[in-house]
C-alpha cells in the first residue's frame, strides 16, 4: 500500500513538474500576443529619454515612446510668474493623492514653442521662455476677450493640405471639424534661434543642406554620415540629437530636438470625463477678417517625433485617443479645392501591431494603480518607428495616427513626395543611403531630401512663415507643396544636365 502511495505521489509530482517546465519554455508559434509576454519597463516618471540603443526591438521601441508620453504630459514648472517652459514640476507625479485626471496647470508639451513662435511672420524670434506670442502676417482680431496668449493654438484646419477631417458625421455633418497645432521642444528652439533666428540665414543654411546631399549624400563635405553636432563652419542645418555632446559644456547631453503635433476636436459635456481638455485658440473667417475664439476642445491625437543619437532621422511615436473609431470620423479630400459635400468615413489602413496592443494593456493597468481616474487610460499608443528600412514588412512601416493621416495619401504613403505619395520613390537619407520608406517617417523624410530642412516640415519657406491661421489662408496649402516640389524636381533636372 506504501509503495503504491509512493508511486501515485511520484507520478502526481513529475507531472507537475512537467507542467511548470513546459509552461516556461518558449512558445515557438504564439498565435495572440498579450501584455505578458513581453517586458515594458514604463516608469511614468519626469525625465524625457534621450536615446535607445540601435536596433531596438519592438518592445524596446514601444517602452521608448510610454516613457516619452509621460514625461511630456508631466505637469510643467510654468508659472505666470516664472515663465520657465518645457521643464516638469519635481513636486508632483501620476500618483498624488486625490490627483485630478490630469494637470490644471500645463503639461510639459503645451508649454513648447508654437510653430509661428518658431517662425514668426516678422523675422523676430524671441527667447523660449516668455509668454506665448503668436505673429502671423494677418493677425487675428480676438471675439468675446479671447485670450491669444494660451498655450494651445489650433490654427492649422487641415493635414497638411491633404484633406480635411470632421468627428462626430453621423450627427454632426461637417460641424465639428479637426484642429491642429505643431510644436517644439527648447533644444529644437534654441538651436535656431542661437543660429538662424534670421529667415535669411536660415534659407542659406537649409539650402547648403539639400546641395550637399544632392552632391554627395551627406549633410556636409567629409561626413562620416551623421546629422548630429555638424560643425558651424559648414553652414548647414542640423538639429540637435538626444544623448550627444552639448558643445562647450562638459558631460551635458542633448534631451534632442522633439516636434509634437496634436488634433483635436470640439468636445461635448458627456464627453469631457473621457477627454484631455483645453481651452483653446481657435479660427474663422468673416468676411474679409479672420477672428479668433476660445474654446473647450478635446485632444483626440499626439504625434511625437524625436531626434536621438542612435535615430538622427527622428523616432516617430503616435498616440491617439481609444474612441477614435467608434467617432465616426470623416474626411473631405481638398484636391484642385475639392470642398465635397459629404465628409467620408473610413477604416483605418493599418492594423495597429499586437505588441502595441499589448503595451497599451499594460500601461492602462499599472496607471490606473497609480490613479484610477487618470485621463491617459483613454488613450493608447498605435505605433513607433525606429531607424529607417526599404523592408515594407518591418515594424510599423506605414506607421498612421487614425485622426492625424487619415485619408490614403498620408495613411498609405510610401512615396518621394506629397504630389507622388505611392510611386515607392526614395526619401529619407540614413546614413549616406538614399531609403524608400514609409509612413510619417517616409514623408518627413521628404522635406529632408527635398527640403535639406532635417526631417522637419516646420523649416521650409514654401508656406512658412505663416501669413494667417488655416481659416484665413487665401492659398491652398496642397497646392504649394505640389508647386514646390515641381520646381525642386525641375531645377535638380537641369543641375544634373550640366
Amino acid at each position: 500500500m506504501k509503495k503504491a502511495l509512493l508511486i501515485i505521489f511520484l507520478g502526481i509530482f513529475v507531472g507537475a513538474t512537467l507542467i511548470i517546465v513546459f509552461k516556461q519554455m518558449p512558445s515557438k508559434a504564439a498565435p495572440k500576443h498579450t501584455a505578458v509576454l513581453y517586458n515594458f519597463p514604463v516608469t511614468f516618471g519626469m525625465d524625457i529619454p534621450k536615446n535607445l540603443p540601435l536596433n531596438a526591438d519592438p518592445a524596446q521601441l514601444v517602452t521608448f515612446a510610454w516613457n516619452e508620453f509621460f514625461a511630456l504630459n508631466w505637469q510643467s514648472s510654468y508659472s505666470y510668474n516664472s515663465k520657465v517652459r518645457g521643464r516638469p514640476d519635481r513636486s508632483w507625479a501620476y500618483d498624488l493623492h486625490n490627483a485630478p485626471p490630469y494637470p490644471i496647470a500645463p503639461v510639459v508639451w503645451e508649454t513648447y514653442a508654437h510653430r509661428t513662435e518658431l517662425r514668426p511672420y516678422d523675422n523676430n524670434m524671441l527667447p523660449f521662455n516668455k509668454v506665448p506670442k503668436y505673429v502671423y502676417k494677418i493677425n487675428p482680431f480676438p471675439i468675446g476677450g479671447a485670450d491669444l496668449t494660451l498655450f494651445n493654438n489650433l490654427d492649422e484646419d487641415n493635414e497638411i493640405g491633404s484633406c480635411d477631417l470632421f468627428a462626430n458625421t453621423d450627427k454632426d455633418g461637417k460641424n465639428r471639424q479637426v484642429l491642429y497645432q505643431a510644436k517644439v521642444n527648447q533644444d529644437e528652439y534654441d538651436y535656431v534661434y542661437g543660429n538662424y533666428a534670421d529667415s535669411g540665414r536660415l534659407h542659406e543654411a537649409i539650402n547648403n543642406t539639400k546641395k550637399n546631399i544632392d552632391a554627395d549624400s551627406a549633410y556636409y563635405p567629409g561626413s562620416n554620415g551623421s546629422t548630429c553636432n555638424c560643425p558651424q563652419s559648414a553652414r548647414v542645418f542640423c538639429l540637435p540629437c538626444g544623448g550627444a555632446q552639448i558643445p562647450y559644456l562638459f558631460g551635458e547631453t542633448y534631451i534632442g530636438a522633439i516636434e509634437v503635433k496634436t488634433a483635436w476636436k470640439e468636445i461635448t459635456s458627456a464627453e469631457f470625463p473621457r477627454y484631455f481638455t483645453r481651452t483653446v485658440i481657435t479660427y474663422k473667417k468673416i468676411g474679409n477678417v479672420i477672428v479668433a475664439y476660445n474654446k473647450p476642445y478635446g485632444l483626440i491625437g499626439i504625434h511625437i517625433i524625436h531626434k536621438t543619437l542612435n535615430y538622427q532621422n527622428f523616432i516617430f511615436a503616435t498616440f491617439e485617443h481609444v474612441d477614435v473609431e467608434a467617432s465616426h470620423m470623416g474626411y473631405v479630400e481638398l484636391k484642385n479645392n475639392n470642398n465635397g459635400p459629404d465628409p467620408k468615413e473610413y477604416t483605418r489602413a493599418h492594423p495597429i501591431p499586437a505588441i502595441v496592443d499589448s503595451s497599451t494593456a499594460y500601461v492602462h493597468r499599472e496607471l490606473k494603480k497609480k490613479n484610477p481616474r487618470s485621463i491617459w487610460q483613454y488613450y493608447r499608443l498605435v505605433g513607433v518607428q525606429g531607424n529607417p528600412t526599404n523592408d515594407s514588412t518591418s515594424f510599423s512601416f506605414f506607421l498612421a495616427n487614425y485622426v492625424i493621416e487619415s485619408d490614403s495619401t498620408l495613411s498609405n504613403f510610401r512615396g518621394s513626395d506629397i504630389s507622388n505619395p505611392h510611386n515607392g520613390g526614395v526619401n529619407v537619407l540614413y546614413g549616406r543611403r538614399k531609403i524608400s520608406m514609409g509612413g510619417c517617417q517616409g514623408c518627413h523624410g521628404v522635406t529632408q531630401i527635398k527640403f535639406g530642412s532635417d526631417c522637419s516640415f516646420l523649416m521650409n519657406f514654401f508656406d512658412k512663415p505663416s501669413e494667417a491661421p488655416d481659416a484665413g489662408r487665401t492659398t491652398n496649402k496642397l497646392e504649394l507643396y505640389r508647386k514646390a516640389f515641381e520646381a525642386i524636381d525641375a531645377e535638380d533636372k537641369k543641375t544634373t544636365k550640366h
